[in-house]
């Protein structure tokens, strides 16, 4: 049968793919949409989850630094369940040691109140007397005050605002010591499951993606095992320089608040507040003079110039990687998500969202933006 020729022209031409139609503006900002409702959702689970997840991270960052003890132990032929159940025994023995050593100071410290309080009570009182006069404008124009104090009661009935902040995300204290005495269960199921958890969570994705998870379960187990360990380290090093000068000043239980102050001084950026306070608390009992509490203040605050200049870099930094914006919204955004948990989990939270980044190279321009301004392999953009 002839073929014409406008059938001959049509089999000539090469078989060209059909072309994908070019995504329109509604349907990008469609996408963006569903990405913000995405991420408020997550929001939102995470701040009305709190209580659950915050009990997981402590324990999930716990089990990380134990586990090359456990494998340590298991590689001298220990089972893997007893060697979890040992390391788990002994961090709960250290910490109550820890309890019951700070709780003996604690309650003879609270035996002092009194007189801190008085003295603290004195200093506000000549305070609000030299501001008053500055005051009585302001005060003139507000709401007249309530009669017989009642609006005062009242208020001294709530919760502070550092109260509601510190328990934030804790729940009632009967949701929070559940949750506690779960943690070592947790610790425990962990570690003696590593293997079985890990590969589970590999084959939840495809297998051509198992070798990057394996990669970014990797990166993120080193990573909170250089973290704490650094920062145990940097605590050790400061508790050694703050306690002679302490024990030299005869300063009340120096030992166990040179290791508190040490401990305080990790926190970013508001370190040195928290590390100056409990010394200077009992020092204000303790002494008549101001040197003494002069002296502790130069202490603390050059041990903390020391650790945030030259040892939290090199036994911390160089891990995480993380820059100084990055690390202030994030302690920003997870404050006030989890309150004073948020405070102290913000930054190994920031650093192992910057390394699941670092290993998908989709998401390398965020670890970038997170980082110190270098991409995982040491190049720049």
């Amino acid at each position: 049968m002839p073929i014409s020729a406008d059938e001959k022209l049509a089999v000539d031409q090469p078989q060209t793919a059909e072309a994908k139609p070019a995504p329109t503006v509604g349907a990008l900002a469609s996408s963006t949409s569903l990405k913000i409702v995405a991420g408020a959702i997550v929001l939102a689970c995470t701040y009305y989850a709190s209580s659950v997840l915050i009990t997981l991270v402590v324990a999930v960052l716990i089990a990380l630094v134990l586990d090359p003890a456990v494998d340590l132990l298991e590689r001298a032929h220990i089972p893997r369940w007893l060697g979890s159940l040992a390391m788990v025994l002994l961090v709960l023995l250290l910490v109550v040691s820890l309890g019951y050593a700070v709780y003996g100071r604690a309650i003879q410290f609270a035996q002092q109140l009194p007189t801190i309080a008085a003295k603290i009570g004195t200093f506000v009182e000549h305070t609000e007397n030299a501001l008053s006069h500055l005051t009585q404008s302001a005060s003139a124009l507000s709401q007249p005050q309530p009669q017989n104090g009642l609006l005062q009661v009242q208020l001294q009935q709530q919760h502070s605002p550092w109260e509601q902040f510190l328990l934030r995300g804790m729940g009632s204290v009967y949701a929070f010591s559940v949750t506690v005495l779960l943690i070592p269960f947790l610790i425990f199921f962990m570690l003696t499951s590593k293997r079985h958890l890990r590969a589970a969570t590999v084959s939840l994705f495809r297998e051509e993606h198992h070798r990057q998870i394996n990669a970014i379960l990797a990166a993120v187990s080193g990573m909170v095992r250089e973290y704490v360990f650094g920062n145990f380290l940097v605590a050790v090093i400061s508790w050694a320089l703050i306690a002679p000068g302490f024990a030299l000043l005869h300063l009340h239980y120096a030992f166990v608040l040179a290791a508190i102050s040490a401990t305080l001084d990790l926190a970013p950026y508001i370190g040195i507040a928290l590390a100056i306070l409990p010394p200077l608390l009992v020092a204000l009992v303790q002494f008549n003079t101001a040197t003494p509490i002069i002296v502790i203040a130069i202490i603390v605050s050059a041990v903390h110039l020391l650790s945030v200049n030259f040892l939290t870099p090199k036994l911390v930094g160089g891990r995480v990687r993380l820059s100084a914006l990055s690390v202030t919204i994030a302690m920003m955004l997870w404050g006030w998500l989890w309150g004073a948990m948020g405070l102290v989990l913000a930054v190994p939270l920031t650093a192992a969202l910057k390394a699941v980044c670092d290993n998908v190279p989709a998401l390398e321009p965020i670890g970038y933006w997170l980082g110190d301004g270098e991409f995982r392999d040491g190049r720049r953009p």
